[in-house]
């Protein structure tokens, strides 16, 4: 089943080292989009956790806060990578000259660079720790992806029985349109009848302009790529697997077939059909945004 791209966990563990709380939220966001806070002591830590999440996790705005109660403090001490601070300095100053961007950083601004301040500790063991926080990553990520998949399953619902909808008003305008380029066909007929009834012209190519106008007006195709979106667009919905981009796209595609449709129809009926299912695709990829 598929994900909600929405999420929130907070978990806690103790091991040897200490009590360990771990909180993932996740919002949408086009890609994966991570950031963590960790104690100074952990931060060696980072790609690790980063690295796990992202296991299950693939798409969002991701954030993951650790916190570890040890009872005792674990910096020595603070130190600023000053080779990183110039390469930044540098950068900042070639971006300043090439296009003119003004230089307001503070120093507050300066230091939250990533790389920028490492702690020195005492008595830590970056292994040790490792064992005690991975598994309340784990605990913490088992839960963030159960609260996505029970979001994901009321978006799955909610867009299923939309598609329900859309196929009912493609059944209608199937059925409007059953005969219509036959009847178009006359109707254009006799209105060239009547508007060259006085004056010669040549029956075949006027035949043969008016069959190509009435043919113009059939939404067999659409109808049939309609059906098919449709189809595709349900079956990705009960996979489990990632899905977002892939339904986006369908939703522009289903929302090219109706436009056609729209332009072609030549019948109220089918008019009225279009403009209802315009609504529901809208909808079905409003809820398509919070899918990873």
């Amino acid at each position: 089943m598929i994900r909600s791209m929405t999420a929130f966990a907070r978990t806690t563990g103790t091991a040897k080292e200490g009590r360990w709380t771990v909180e993932i939220r996740s919002i949408n966001h086009r890609y994966f989009d991570f950031s963590v806070k960790l104690p100074m002591a952990l931060s060696v830590l980072e790609g690790r956790v980063k690295d796990l999440v992202n296991t299950g996790i693939k798409r969002g705005k991701v954030t993951v806060t650790v916190g570890c109660d040890d009872g005792e403090s674990q910096v020595r001490a603070i130190s600023l990578n000053e080779e990183l601070a110039e390469t930044y300095v540098a950068i900042g100053r070639k971006l300043q000259k090439k296009y003119g961007i003004r230089n307001e950083f503070t120093a507050g601004d300066f230091l939250r660079l990533p790389g920028m301040l490492s702690a020195e500790t005492e008595g830590r063991d970056p292994e040790k720790d490792w064992k005690g926080l991975e598994k309340v990553v784990k605990r913490a990520l088992a839960q963030a992806l159960a609260a996505k998949e029970e979001e994901g399953r009321k978006l799955a619902k909610d867009m299923i029985e939309r598609i329900g909808a859309l196929r009912e008003a493609v059944r209608k305008v199937e059925e409007s349109a059953k005969g219509r380029t036959d009847v178009l066909f006359n109707k254009l007929s006799e209105r060239i009848d009547q508007l060259l009834a006085e004056k010669e012209k040549d029956q075949d190519r006027m035949n043969r302009e008016v069959a190509f106008l009435a043919e113009r007006s059939d939404v067999t195709e659409e109808v049939v790529r309609l059906k098919s979106h449709l189809e595709l667009f349900e079956k990705r919905l009960r996979q489990d697997s990632e899905a977002g981009r892939e339904l986006d796209f369908l939703c522009q595609e289903l929302h090219r077939e109706v436009n056609t449709i729209g332009s072609k129809a030549q019948l109220f009926e089918i008019s009225t059909e279009v403009v209802m299912m315009k609504g529901e695709i809208e909808k079905i990829r409003e809820q398509v945004q919070n899918i990873e």
